[in-house]
């Protein structure tokens, strides 16, 4: 008989992960905080603070939270998550985490896995969010154009990027991270022709989104 997983077997990983997810790290940036917060009503005994007179009042910890992301971020682990925590003073936006397409795909992988160890249903919130970001692009020209004509002969490159919302001469760093944001919420999905799309989209326009 198949052992059913508890949360003792789930990482630390897995659980902020998932906390990431539940917090709409698909599709936006989150905060650590706000990821610690989920993580710790996920395992408290893992996530909260050491003294007593603190762990009462249920306070998150962020340390193993930020460690844990540190770690997935980590391209020997999958580099599953891209973000760091705490921000430059100047800079506040620097703050926070996103899922990666890899990260994504572990996630429609792990998923099951996780919420059975946790008694969970699975959570609707991010599919919805992926959905509906999906659904935005279906109405795109450039997707359109290959639906139609079952390849990007028709779509320039002024067209790839302002379906990403950025000019032709924006950063290719921005430019790559439009289209990985796009690329995690399509993995999610599981929409083959728009796999199809962005694969074909990333061997047209590689100069805008590989190093």
């Amino acid at each position: 008989m198949k052992k059913i997983p508890a949360k003792s077997d789930l990482s630390n990983i897995d659980i902020a992960l998932f906390a990431l997810y539940k917090a709409g790290g698909i599709s936006k940036k989150v905060h650590t905080e706000k990821i610690a917060w989920e993580a710790y009503q996920l395992a408290k005994e893992r996530f909260s603070w050491r003294l007593p007179e603190f762990r009462e009042k249920g306070f998150p910890d962020k340390t193993p939270v930020r460690f844990a992301l540190e770690q997935a971020k980590k391209k020997e682990n999958g580099k599953l998550v891209t973000g760091r925590a705490g921000g430059d003073i100047n800079r506040p936006e620097l703050e926070g985490w996103r899922f990666t397409p890899e990260g994504s795909e572990w996630i429609k992988n792990n998923e099951s896995r996780i919420l059975k160890a946790l008694k969970l249903e699975a959570p609707n919130m991010p599919k919805l969010e992926a959905e509906r970001f999906i659904k935005q692009l279906e109405t795109d020209p450039s997707f359109i154009s290959f639906t139609r004509n079952g390849n990007l002969d028709n779509v320039s490159p002024y067209m790839f990027t302002d379906m990403l919302a950025c000019a032709p001469d924006a950063p290719k760093e921005i430019i790559k991270q439009k289209f990985e944001r796009l690329s995690t919420s399509a993995n999610l999905v599981n929409d083959q022709e728009i796999t199809n799309f962005l694969k074909a989209c990333e061997i047209k326009f590689s100069k805008f989104i590989i190093e």
